[in-house]
C-alpha cells in the first residue's frame, strides 16, 4: 500500500513539475563567452547555425572515432545584437575580428560533411554539460591584431604552434540536420 502511495505521488509530482524548454543557442554562446554558462549545465541547447569546418573526427575513450561538428551561430557585437554570418567572407572576418559564436556538437549520429562540400546551415541540439572543446580558427585569419583566448583552460596547443585557437562549448548528445 505505502509503495502505491508513493508512486502516485511521485507521477504527480512529476506531471506537475514545469518543463525546462530548450535554451535558445545563440543566447547560450554569448553566456559561455561572458563566462556565464554554467545557469544552462544540463540543459538542451537548440538552434540554427552554418557549418564551416566541415565534418571532424573525434577520437572517443574506447579507441573509436565519430563524426563531430563546430557550428557558427554568429558574431558578437558590444552593445547590440548578434551578427549574422552566412558567407565565407563574414566567417574568416568574424574569426580575424575574434567575434566568433560558435558551439561543438559531439552525437552518434551527426551527418558527415566534407570541407569542399562548402558552408551548410543545420538545425541542431545538444545538452551542455560543461564540457569544451578546443577550436583551431581557419587560417585565413592568422593576420589579425586582436589577441586570441587560446586553447581551453587545461588543454594545450593543438598540433600546430602558429595555429590560433578558442575555446567552445560542447554539447553532448547532440542531433543535426541540414536545413534546406
Amino acid at each position: 500500500m505505502m509503495i502505491r502511495h508513493t508512486l502516485i505521488v511521485g507521477v504527480f509530482v512529476a506531471l506537475m513539475a514545469p518543463r525546462q524548454t530548450a535554451v535558445d543557442a545563440l543566447a547560450f554562446a554569448q553566456a559561455f563567452r561572458a563566462g556565464a554558462a554554467d545557469q544552462y549545465r544540463n540543459r538542451m541547447i537548440q538552434g540554427t547555425g552554418v557549418n564551416f569546418h566541415g565534418a571532424i573526427s573525434e577520437r572517443l575513450a574506447d579507441g573509436s572515432t565519430r563524426t563531430s561538428l563546430v557550428i557558427t551561430l554568429g558574431s558578437a557585437r558590444e552593445g547590440s545584437a548578434p551578427g549574422v554570418i552566412k558567407t565565407w567572407d563574414d566567417f574568416v572576418a568574424a574569426e580575424r575580428a575574434r567575434t566568433t559564436l560558435v558551439v561543438a556538437l559531439s552525437g552518434a549520429n551527426l551527418p558527415a560533411q566534407t570541407a569542399d562540400a562548402g558552408p551548410r546551415t543545420y538545425d541542431f541540439s545538444g545538452i551542455y554539460d560543461g564540457q569544451v572543446r578546443t577550436i583551431m580558427r581557419v587560417p585565413q585569419s592568422s593576420d589579425s591584431t586582436t589577441p586570441d583566448s587560446g586553447p581551453c583552460r587545461g588543454e594545450g596547443e593543438q598540433g600546430n604552434a602558429r595555429a590560433s585557437f578558442y575555446c567552445a562549448p560542447l554539447l553532448v548528445n547532440a542531433t543535426a540536420k541540414v536545413t534546406p
